[in-house]
């Protein structure tokens, strides 16, 4: 095999591929299990935000059940290239949810996810022609004829059931 600039890069796109989904999966699997028991153990090294967001975070199986599967989901979506740009969006998500919460709690585990963030971010510079193409798809618009009166009715009626939910 020969050492050339196309190898090396080739090489560390997978490095880090195989680094955010390896940890993904893993965080994921583990996320059920990582908040269990957490209002019975008493950790005084913890900050007050921390310690509320964990009892958060412990009352309900749900929600670190539903955080862990998307984040599984969007490891594994990182392994297969027409999936991979769809994982890094997934995964952006969730690590932004979580960089803000461990921003605002003052958790420790801040700098992790942080990392794992820029690590998905260099991913999508390497898939940048596919994320081009997404972006330019999303924003493409079609010429229509807009039915003014219609738009018009369709506002009217939004506003009558907004009144209607406040309602009931």
């Amino acid at each position: 095999m020969k050492i050339s600039k196309e190898n090396i890069s080739y090489l560390f796109y997978w490095i880090i591929i195989f680094v955010v989904a390896s940890s993904m999966i893993v965080y994921g699997l583990a996320k059920p299990f990582q908040f269990h028991g957490f209002d019975k153990s008493v950790n005084s090294d913890l900050s007050e935000g921390h310690k509320l967001m964990w009892t958060f975070y412990s009352y309900s199986l749900a929600y670190p059940i539903i955080i862990g599967v998307l984040e599984v989901l969007g490891g594994i979506s990182l392994l297969f290239n027409r999936t991979r740009v769809f994982g890094c969006i997934l995964l952006t998500i969730i690590l932004s949810n979580i960089i803000i919460q461990d921003y605002i709690y003052s958790i420790m585990a801040l700098q992790s996810a942080i990392y794992y963030q820029v690590l998905v971010f260099i991913i999508l510079i390497f898939d940048y022609d596919k994320v081009k193409t997404l972006i330019q798809e999303l924003f493409k618009t079609k010429e229509r004829k807009r039915n003014l009166l219609l738009v018009l009715v369709a506002f009217v009626i939004s506003i009558l059931f907004k009144y209607i939910e406040t309602r009931i």
